[in-house]
């Protein structure tokens, strides 16, 4: 592994680290979407995730200023079923 995938590698723990806070434990998530910009540095990430209230899902974005270790709060819209569905097989149990 070369020096800069090991630091984009540790930039993506921290960040998973940091969203990692904002959900309740035992709370159903995951990662549908997750790009990393040099230019940034900064990761943006897609997550959806059954919400509290009613068990409605949700799809929130973020991201992550990896050089402050700032998380941002980018969005948020419900979801239906299937697109629910369809985050559970393809995307990454967070």
């Amino acid at each position: 592994m070369s020096i800069v995938d090991s630091a984009l590698e540790m930039s993506k723990a921290a960040r998973d680290e940091v969203l990692r806070t904002v959900f309740p434990p035992r709370t159903l998530v995951w990662i549908t979407d997750e790009q990393y910009d040099q230019i940034g540095p900064i990761w943006s990430v897609t997550l959806v995730y059954q919400g509290a209230m009613q068990g409605r899902w949700m799809r929130r974005r973020y991201r992550y200023d990896i050089p402050s270790g700032t998380l941002h709060f980018t969005g948020e819209e419900p979801i239906d079923e299937a697109e629910a569905a369809a985050a559970r097989r393809t995307g990454r149990k967070f």
